[in-house]
């Protein structure tokens, strides 16, 4: 089977899967969702009856939350390495730390710090990731983002790495809880007076970034660029098979390449060249309404 073809197929797969896919989420985020849905779910109902841009039939999609390593940018940190250096014994690092006495947590954020900064000195965008702002930008389309690292580098690489408007709101791990949960997603859902499940959220991590967005009900994309995930259910033969055996490294953590449960995405990708198309074919793009952030649903997830 061909590249292209491949992914294809890793595609479809994907696409057939999304009603079945698992979107459990904590108690406080389950009520932040609900908050979000109270507050947007009449400014919904009025633009779907006068909007004159809008195709009957389709689902709407009016905002897209970008993950930063390893999406918008060319993979340069050494997570695994990182790990190792900080002595990390869990799947999430940062969580972990937290629980750390204070020197030890203290010692910690700084390799982190230090290996975050050494990679803003070699940041690239991702090919394919500047087309993709202008394909939103054009369409009205807001564009956020939440990483996991801190704001100097989100600073460093809207300064040097991205020609085009800077995403917002950006969200670093400042703000709490971290990705996996989805409470960042929903901040930026609320400031946008956007029903979560009108948003795409884009990352490269099926337990970071797709689990959040899954857990916030939004749209995923998983951005594959080395192959390396499949569908739980696929039959996999040959290199495939020696490639499951190994298992996938996803932010450091070694895990097996099968997508299930949480991690299962809407859609899998294996180039951000191909996000557009996708989700023309898919969705209506509608531009939210400039004034539409109401306050109940700010407060509702707001820090």
């Amino acid at each position: 089977m061909s590249t292209s073809l491949a992914a294809f197929h890793r595609l479809g797969q994907a696409s057939v899967v999304q009603s079945s896919r698992c979107r459990s989420a904590t108690t406080a985020a389950t009520a932040a969702a609900r908050a979000v849905t109270a507050a947007v779910g009449k400014r919904t109902v009025a633009m779907a009856s006068t909007s004159t841009n809008s195709t009957p039939g389709k689902p709407k999609l009016r905002g897209a939350v970008f993950d930063m390593d390893g999406t918008l940018t060319v993979p340069n940190l050494d997570f695994q390495e990182m790990y190792r250096r900080v002595g990390c014994l869990t799947k999430d690092i940062l969580s972990e730390i937290d629980g750390w006495p204070e020197d030890r947590r203290k010692r910690a954020n700084e390799v982190i710090y230090e290996m975050e900064q050494e990679a803003c000195a070699t940041m690239k965008a991702m090919p394919g990731a500047e087309p993709l702002g202008e394909f939103f930008d054009a369409r009205g389309i807001p564009r956020g983002l939440v990483t996991r690292n801190v704001q100097t580098s989100v600073a460093h690489f809207h300064a040097t790495a991205w020609p085009l408007p800077p995403f917002t709101p950006a969200l670093a791990r400042d703000f709490k809880p971290y990705k996996p949960a989805p409470d960042a997603l929903l901040h930026i859902c609320a400031k946008w007076g956007v029903h979560p499940s009108e948003v795409v959220m884009i990352g490269d991590s099926a337990k970071d970034d797709i689990v959040s967005g899954n857990r916030a009900g939004a749209i995923t994309v998983l951005l594959d660029t080395e192959g390396k995930w499949t569908m739980g259910g696929a039959e996999v033969e040959g290199d495939d098979a020696a490639r499951v055996a190994a298992g996938a490294t996803d932010n450091g953590t070694v895990t097996a390449p099968k997508l299930e449960g949480e991690m299962i995405p809407t859609f899998i990708v294996s180039s951000l060249n191909e996000v557009a198309e996708l989700l023309q074919q898919h969705y209506d793009l509608v531009a939210p309404e400039a004034d539409a952030a109401p306050a109940q649903a700010e407060g509702a997830v707001a820090n």
